[in-house]
């Protein structure tokens, strides 16, 4: 019988595409109508910013909103054939009579403002609305959590754009899209890097929305995934709960629902401290200001996002040494991640009540390993930079400044001296503690120092021909050796490839402040040589994608292209072949 059901495929092979198209279909159709209802907002929003009569989407208004009319009744339809009661077809019946009378009258007082604005109102909420409505039905569809990961982040970054590309948002009302989706894609991925100065350019607005998109963007991955894995538990497939209980360490989904809690909690609360502390030593006049002030760079700070409201970053506090304290505290706490910060945590407490308590090996990795970079780092920039861009500060503020530069590039992208001052060992550097960032489930990017430690030792333990990787008195399993290799190769590989398609681009006459550039970004670092201004559209358009390719995960990115097939990985062994290696 399976037989000459495959003979029958293969007798109709358009019936099968048509049956794959369909099941395509079927999968991304909640995420086509979120994607369609963004761009629909935009193009409403787009009637109140109105530039000049010879804006595209005002010159073709009538035929654009025609376009949005005919695919969304497609939509709605579909939404009303497969809806599983009566009563879920309302919600759709609704949605759709809201969009015929939306296009009737749209285009009936398209020549009235007043009237514009009120229905450009009532059609971002439409739209809204169903955004809300189709993201919810996405817990019940066929994406992965990879796939959910990455659809939440790019949700964030357009509705941010859009926000930013608002007239309200900036001083000259007239910021191109190119550089509003640069900059929310860069504050989504607290990256840092900015074609535009935030602290002139932006509106008080501006700033706000700015960052929320920060916040969005430190809670990350950790919080959407779970967000999204709470529903994976009870709606999700077998593979995606197990997938979650692993995540987690836990069997038991209560806990992941406590860890949630205690996420957002000493987030906010970290926050609020740092706030708290840089309003008591900050410099600015105006108490709204000030205020203000200590909010943003205290989210900037722990999210290790590095946008400053200052045209200097943190130059002016260079020789602070509260500032700098303050900053590089939420820094560190930011880029341990919430594990390591709650083992610390368990840990002061027992010592307190008296209990024994043992960090476990993850913990015990990311502490020293963030202590020796930091440690290394800081030496090196002070010793190599004496006599080169430290030579006109003082002892102290030499020190600090090193300090201080060694624990930004782990992701932050503060800065208190300018980086184009130093040598080119002292940015090479730089660009390795970029590269290696800051720790998993945190705030930061970059490859991760559990990932730097695993793979130096495989290669340690190759050298010397152990069987394994030994971690107090833990061995380490050989798939996390494989991720880490992994990881290491696509980042390197990613990269170089990257900044040789700026560098032909750009036509720079020196590779070092592109490659510089890229790993910024790909880390989600946000130092700059200074170049990030100078870059044309298209060599924009590749530093986001390394923004959020940075951002996501290189292992999740490119999981939730495809899964493994467990059936050709099963029970069974396959005979073994022998390669000579070296």
């Amino acid at each position: 019988m399976k037989d000459i059901f495959n003979n029958k495929n293969q007798n109709n092979p358009n019936k099968t595409i048509i049956q794959a198209i369909d099941e395509f279909l079927k999968r991304i159709s909640n995420l086509i109508a979120i994607t369609g209802s963004i761009f629909a907002i935009f193009v409403l929003l787009m009637q109140i910013r109105q530039i000049n009569i010879y804006n595209f989407y005002i010159l073709h208004y009538n035929r654009i909103i025609n376009i949005i009319t005919i695919f969304f009744i497609f939509i709605f339809v579909d939404q009303i054939r497969i809806a599983p009661r009566k009563l879920y077809k309302i919600v759709p019946i609704i949605q759709l009579i809201g969009l015929l009378l939306l296009n009737f009258f749209s285009k009936k007082y398209y020549d009235v403002y007043a009237n514009r604005i009120i229905w450009t109102i009532l059609g971002s909420v439409l739209f809204f609305f169903v955004i809300v409505i189709n993201w919810l039905r996405l817990s019940y569809s066929k994406l992965t959590l990879y796939q959910m990961i990455i659809a939440s982040f790019i949700f964030v970054i357009t509705l941010g754009s859009l926000l930013l590309y608002l007239p309200l948002s900036t001083v000259s009302g007239k910021l191109s899209f190119v550089d509003a989706l640069f900059t929310a894609t860069s504050a989504v991925c607290v990256t840092g890097l900015s074609v535009i100065d935030i602290s002139k350019e932006f509106t008080l607005f501006g700033q706000i929305v700015l960052m929320m998109l920060i916040q969005i963007g430190g809670l990350g991955i950790m919080s959407i995934s779970a967000i999204v894995l709470l529903f994976s538990i009870n709606k999700g497939s077998v593979q995606d709960r197990v997938r979650t209980l692993e995540m987690f360490n836990t069997q038991n989904k209560d806990i992941i629902q406590s860890t949630v809690k205690v996420i957002f909690l000493s987030t906010f609360l970290i926050e609020l401290l740092g706030a708290v502390s840089l309003f008591i030593v900050g410099q600015n006049p105006s108490l709204p200001g000030k205020m203000f002030s200590a909010l943003f760079h205290s989210i900037s700070s722990f999210c290790n996002a590095g946008f400053s409201l200052y045209t200097d970053n943190l130059h002016r506090y260079s020789g602070n040494i509260a500032v700098n304290v303050i900053v590089m505290l939420l820094i560190i706490l930011g880029g341990i991640g919430y594990p390591v910060m709650l083992s610390v945590t368990r840990a002061i407490i027992n010592k307190i009540a008296g209990k024994r308590y043992v960090f476990d090996v993850q913990a015990r990795i990311v502490i020293y390993t963030t202590i020796i970079l930091i440690i290394f780092g800081a030496a090196f920039i002070f010793f190599n930079e004496y006599s080169n861009a430290l030579k006109d500060l003082p002892l102290k503020e030499k020190i600090l400044v090193s300090f201080f530069q060694s624990v930004s590039p782990r992701t932050a992208g503060f800065e208190t001296i300018s980086y184009s001052s130093m040598n080119s060992v002292t940015i090479g550097v730089v660009i390795f503690l970029m590269f290696v960032g800051a720790s998993p489930n945190s705030t930061g990017g970059g490859v991760k120092t559990t990932t730097l430690f695993v793979f130096m030792f495989s290669v340690i333990t190759a050298v010397f021909n152990r069987p394994y990787i030994v971690v107090n008195g833990r061995k380490i399993r050989n798939i996390t050796v494989n991720k880490s290799v992994a990881i290491v190769t696509l980042a390197i590989t990613i990269s170089v490839l990257s900044s040789f398609i700026i560098f032909y681009i750009e036509k720079s006459p020196t590779m070092m402040p592109i490659l510089f550039e890229v790993i910024s970004a790909i880390s989600t670092v946000g130092l700059s040589l200074g170049i990030t201004p100078t870059l044309t559209v298209w060599s924009k358009l590749i530093i986001i994608v390394l923004m959020f390719i940075g951002r996501v995960g290189y292992l999740t990115l490119f999981m939730s292209i495809g899964s493994v097939n467990q059936s050709k990985y099963g029970m069974i062994d396959l005979p073994t072949g022998e390669v000579t290696i070296g």
